[in-house]
């Protein structure tokens, strides 16, 4: 374009309208795929090739399962934790980025509320099991730690909210690019408090437009990304948060490709007890509940049992649990009742 640009200036000096008309389209079409797209006959070997996929493992055994991610999140793809607020999405996104290192990956990590200095000890308290309360004291320790592991390399970036947008993380990486670092995998804690490239009046549609230009950034860039949403408030009290509890706007959910939540009753949250439940798979099987400990010290969450559940079979357990809590505190209040 810009050498049309440059020769269309003697031409339209010239008088040649027709052929700065030939030159600009010459040069738009030259960016242009040469592929007129699947001819579903005449190509059709192509459909029986397995594509190199290359996804980045979440270290969840559960969830990279063949038929679930198969693998992980794929290079291109956005991932989304919704929880209501204080659930530990920001713990589960700390967890994906330090199992991708634990397997040799690079990771970008880009936080919009903590500090880096705060999100770095999370990863110390994850990859080293330190509690984050006693990483800093425990600093000889944690460092030692270090020596025995062979780990992908980390950076922690910090912008303040509704200030970073998709283009801003796309200059950081070019930048990071030129410096020789490239991520695999990506992490935004969180996109909800992103600023879009265009205002909208509606908070709705400015959300949606965060979340197609971050899929749009992990396709142009053919990395992965993960990030969290923000849950309603109906989520705080929820037995399974599903894509409806997403606050705001259900384009999110329409964006992205992989939707994971984390949902912990406030009288549950003592315990570290809570429900990972894909909500959203367009690669493999989803609508998939997993009974989950958080260990919010390190950063890391527990499967509790191998087989999974299907959410009416999940929220019919959890109902028999609460009944039965209803139950055990009726029968002590009135044995108290009974006592006095």
């Amino acid at each position: 374009m810009r050498e049309a640009l440059e020769k269309s200036i003697d031409l339209i000096s010239s008088n040649k309208y027709d052929a700065v008309l030939e030159l600009m389209k010459k040069a738009v079409s030259s960016g242009m795929s040469d592929s007129v797209g699947h001819d579903f006959f005449e190509d059709r070997e192509a459909r029986f090739i397995e594509a190199v996929r290359s996804p980045c493992p979440t270290g969840i055994e559960q969830l990279d399962d063949r038929l679930i991610l198969n693998g992980g999140l794929g290079k291109g793809e956005l991932g989304c934790v919704v929880g209501a607020t204080g659930a530990g999405k920001s713990h589960i996104l700390v967890m994906l980025g330090a199992n991708a290192m634990r397997v040799g990956k690079n990771v970008v990590h880009y936080t919009l509320e903590l500090s880096e200095a705060a999100v770095g000890i999370r990863y110390d308290s994850n990859l080293t099991g330190v509690p984050a309360s006693d990483v800093r004291d425990q600093k000889d320790q944690v460092l030692k730690s270090y020596d025995d592991m062979e780990l992908g390399r980390l950076v922690i970036k910090q912008y303040p909210p509704r200030v970073a947008s998709a283009q801003t993380i796309r200059l950081h990486l070019e930048k990071l690019a030129l410096r020789g670092f490239t991520p695999h995998v990506v992490i935004v804690d969180y996109a909800d408090i992103m600023r879009s490239s265009h205002e909208h009046e509606l908070l709705r549609l400015e959300l949606q437009l965060v979340y197609e230009e971050l899929r749009a950034l992990a396709v142009e860039k053919n990395i992965p990304i993960w990030t969290a949403s923000q849950g309603n408030r109906s989520s705080a009290s929820a037995d399974v948060i599903g894509l409806e509890n997403m606050s705001e706007s259900y384009g999110k959910a329409m964006t992205a490709d992989v939707v994971v939540s984390l949902s912990r009753k406030p009288t549950e949250k003592s315990t570290g007890a809570g429900r990972f439940f894909l909500a959203k798979n367009r690669a493999g099987k989803d609508g998939i509940l997993f009974p989950v400990h958080i260990d919010t010290s390190r950063s890391r969450m527990t499967f509790l049992q191998e087989e999974s559940q299907g959410l009416g079979d999940a929220l019919k357990s959890d109902e028999m649990d609460r009944q039965r809590i209803i139950r055990d505190k009726w029968k002590q209040v009135t044995e108290n009742m009974r006592i006095k």
